[in-house]
C-alpha cells in the first residue's frame, strides 16, 4: 500500500504552498484528485483488512498513518487548514485507526472545500498570472520601479481585467517616460506621461538640427510615434488631466489591451536601448 502512495505524493508540487495575502488563492485541481485518490486506496486498504481479518493489520495501519502525512501536504497546498488539523488527530490514533475515520476526513475536505470560492485560470494565461515578468526582464532590470506595475498588468491580464492590465501598463510606460523626461530637459514639476510626451513631441517638431538633447534624433523619433500608436489604441478611454493616467469609464476589449502591453513593452525596450546607446557614446 504505501508503494502506491509514494507514487502519488511524488507528483505533488509542494513549492506551490505559500501565497501572499495579496493574491488570489492558488488552486491547483490536480492536487484535489491526487488528494481524493489517495483517501480513496487508504480508505479500501483499511475496509477490505477490517472485512476480512476483523481488524486493520499494524503494517496497514503504519502505513496509512504516512499516507495521512502525504495527505496532509495536499491539504496545505489546496489551504485546507481544518482538514489539516483533523489530520493530525487521527494520525494520533496510529493503534486504532479505522476506515470509518478516513470516511470522516473525506467528508470534512468536501465541507471545507464548499467554504471556498477558486477561480479558474485559462491554460494560455497560467504562465501570465504565476511568472507575469517573463519577456519583460531586461526591461524590469533597466527600471526596478516597473516592476510591480509589469506583474499586475499581467495578472489583471490573465484574470481578463482588461482595463486594470491597461492602467498598469500605462503606469509601466509612465516609469520610462520619466526617465526620458529627465534626458530631454522636462521642467515642468508634474513629471510623467503629459510632460515627458509634450516635450518629446517639441523636440521632434522642431527637427533635427534643432535637437539640442544628448539623444539620437532618429530614436526620439521612433520613441514619439510608440506613443502615438498607444495613445490611438486607447483613444478617448484614457485621461491625464490630473498629470496620471486615469482608465475612464467603457472598459476595453481583449484586443485592445493586448496591443496596447505590446505596444508598452516595445516602448520600454526602446526606451531601454536608447539609453544604453546613450552611456556608451558617452564613455
Amino acid at each position: 500500500m504505501q508503494e502506491r502512495f509514494n507514487a502519488i505524493v511524488s507528483r505533488s508540487d509542494l513549492e506551490r504552498r505559500g501565497c501572499t495575502l495579496s493574491e488570489l488563492l492558488r488552486f491547483y485541481a490536480e492536487s484535489y484528485v491526487r488528494l481524493a485518490r489517495l483517501l480513496h486506496d487508504l480508505y479500501l486498504a483499511l475496509y477490505t483488512d477490517e472485512l476480512s481479518k476483523g481488524q486493520t493489520t499494524q503494517e496497514d495501519r503504519r502505513a496509512a498513518i504516512w499516507g495521512l502525512m502525504a495527505a496532509k501536504n495536499m491539504c496545505e497546498e489546496i489551504g485546507l487548514q481544518v482538514c489539516c488539523k483533523h489530520v493530525d488527530e487521527l494520525s494520533a490514533k496510529e493503534d486504532s485507526l479505522l476506515a470509518a475515520d478516513i470516511k470522516a476526513l473525506q467528508e470534512n475536505i468536501e465541507r471545507e472545500l464548499s467554504c471556498h470560492f477558486f477561480v479558474g485560470v485559462p491554460a494560455g494565461r497560467i504562465e501570465a498570472f504565476t511568472k507575469g515578468l517573463k519577456g519583460w526582464e531586461n526591461i524590469a532590470k533597466e527600471f526596478p520601479a516597473a516592476t510591480e506595475d509589469i506583474e499586475e498588468m499581467s495578472k489583471c491580464f490573465a484574470l481578463c481585467r482588461y482595463s486594470a492590465a491597461v492602467f498598469h501598463s500605462l503606469l509601466v510606460a509612465e516609469h520610462g517616460l520619466v526617465r526620458l523626461g529627465q534626458k530631454i530637459g522636462v521642467t515642468d514639476p508634474k513629471e510623467g506621461w503629459d510632460a515627458s510626451t509634450r516635450k518629446l513631441a517639441q523636440i521632434v517638431t522642431a527637427g533635427h538640427d534643432k535637437n539640442a538633447t544628448a539623444l539620437d534624433f532618429a530614436f526620439l523619433e521612433q520613441l514619439s510615434a510608440a506613443v502615438q500608436a498607444m495613445k490611438f489604441a486607447w483613444r478617448n478611454k484614457v485621461n491625464h488631466a490630473t498629470g496620471k493616467p486615469l482608465v475612464m469609464g467603457g472598459g476595453f476589449p481583449e484586443y485592445v489591451a493586448e496591443d496596447i502591453i505590446s505596444a508598452t513593452r516595445n516602448f520600454m525596450r526602446q526606451i531601454a536601448e536608447g539609453l544604453h546607446e546613450e552611456e556608451t557614446r558617452i564613455r
